[in-house]
């Protein structure tokens, strides 16, 4: 994590605002121009009451808005098309339809049968501009257009990949995508499972039961690349990028009162991770670096909020950033710098066009001066491409972070990291 001295990112907890400053002579260089949807009229979220049948808005302060709309058994959302919100109705089967940022309802989506949809869990939007839907009853992903209708069953009991020799797909719930692949957790074997966007090919991405996985329902992607998956056990487990390969329990046992967790996001201005709290019926926030618990956003009791299950914030960046290093030094002579090239992906259903800005780039080892070990680098631009010191003499484990923060045209955020190893020189 960062190191305590620096102060390029000031918290407070009754607002958290982020700041950027330029710190000189020490493991850190940033750049001033943070925006913050603190207060934002844009910054709300959904949630599914699948105990009181309603869809209910929030701010994302946790003040309660209103009822969107009554329907039977909702349990999971999403933002897809021209900012949407896509709404399943489990209990009656279908993918309903509303504006992302006022809840007007806008019509039946996915009527109940068709492509013999019949309880739908998790609807979510592939790289590919197709609508993918798990259906919790039949254990199978289905497939459709942008105008709800079907194309074909993409997983599951009926796809070209059902047989013995490969993961079955049981207890389908929340699903996210990176450009290759579709992830969903498998709730009845304990799983994530990972399918090949091109083939439908499915592998195991989280084997059954890895870090004492326990019937996962929520999966996303986190700020740093990395997969957050939710267990039975009040835990919130991450799981490194590419390799599926467990790293921590992220959010502790029973942590803030973590009870029953369900969906998780990472949205507000500091990208900070919400979870619903099905056995509280609440919205808790934790820190996106530390997993440390942050506060109660909202408690259901007052407003009538009965067994929630599915988050979705209004439309922000959908946010990704990896980093690849040059192994020939960029400068002639100087065999200590090498060049990270940051590989990125960007996406917003209301904004064509996010900002993307440059932040901070962050080091552990606090001995560097880092107006000089950073060169080339534009802050407050987006820049994906610089050059960084590697001499590490030190022999310890060092790395840089870096953070970028992409803002849409309704002033909505969300931050992206990664990190570069510096190994110890020969």
């Amino acid at each position: 994590m960062f190191p305590r001295v620096f102060l390029s990112k000031v918290r407070t907890k009754a607002f958290q605002l982020l700041t950027a400053t330029v710190l000189i002579g020490a493991g850190v260089a940033s750049q001033a121009g943070y925006c913050s949807d603190v207060n934002n009229p844009n910054a709300n979220f959904f949630i599914s009451s699948f105990g009181s049948n309603q869809l209910m808005m929030f701010s994302e302060t946790g003040a309660f808005l209103k009822v969107v709309y009554p329907m039977d058994g909702p349990v999971a959302s999403q933002i897809g098309f021209d900012g949407d919100l896509f709404v399943s109705a489990n209990l009656g089967g279908q993918v309903l339809r509303f504006d992302g940022f006022t809840g007007a309802y806008k019509g039946v989506f996915i009527d109940k049968g068709v492509g013999g949809l019949t309880n739908p869990s998790a609807p979510n939007f592939g790289p590919d501009n197709l609508v993918y839907v798990g259906d919790a009853a039949t254990n199978r992903v289905l497939r459709y257009d942008r105008h709800g209708n079907f194309i074909d069953i993409f997983a599951g009991p009926g796809s070209r990949w059902d047989s013995p020799n490969y993961p079955a797909l049981s207890g389908p719930f929340m699903n996210t995508f990176d450009d290759k692949y579709m992830y969903i957790a498998s709730a009845n074997n304990n799983s994530v499972i990972r399918y090949d966007l091109k083939t439908g090919e499915p592998s195991y991405f989280v084997p059954p039961g890895s870090g004492g996985l326990k019937g996962p329902i929520g999966l996303e992607i986190g700020p740093d690349g990395n997969f957050y998956v939710t267990s039975t056990d009040n835990r919130v487990l991450r799981y490194k990028q590419g390799t599926g390969e467990f790293m921590d329990a992220f959010i502790p046992a029973g942590s803030g009162g973590l009870s029953v967790p369900r969906a998780v996001r990472f949205s507000g201005p500091n990208s900070n991770l919400y979870i619903i709290s099905l056995g509280t019926d609440q919205v808790l926030e934790f820190d996106r670096e530390t997993g440390a618990f942050v506060r109660v956003v909202a408690n259901g009791a007052p407003y009538g909020l009965s067994t929630a299950k599915g988050l979705t914030l209004t439309p922000t960046p959908i946010f990704n950033v990896y980093a690849k290093v040059d192994d020939h030094a960029p400068f002639l002579g100087v065999s200590n710098f090498k060049h990270v090239c940051i590989e990125h992906s960007l996406q917003d259903y209301s904004d064509p066009s996010p900002q993307v800005k440059l932040v901070s780039i962050v080091s552990t080892d606090t001995s560097l001066d880092m107006t000089k070990a950073v060169r080339n680098a534009h802050f407050g631009q987006a820049d994906y491409g610089f050059d960084l010191d590697f001499s590490n003499s030190t022999g310890a484990d060092q790395h840089y972070t870096i953070e970028y923060i992409a803002t849409n045209n309704h002033g909505l955020t969300k931050i992206a990291t990664t990190e570069v190893d510096v190994p110890p020189q020969q």
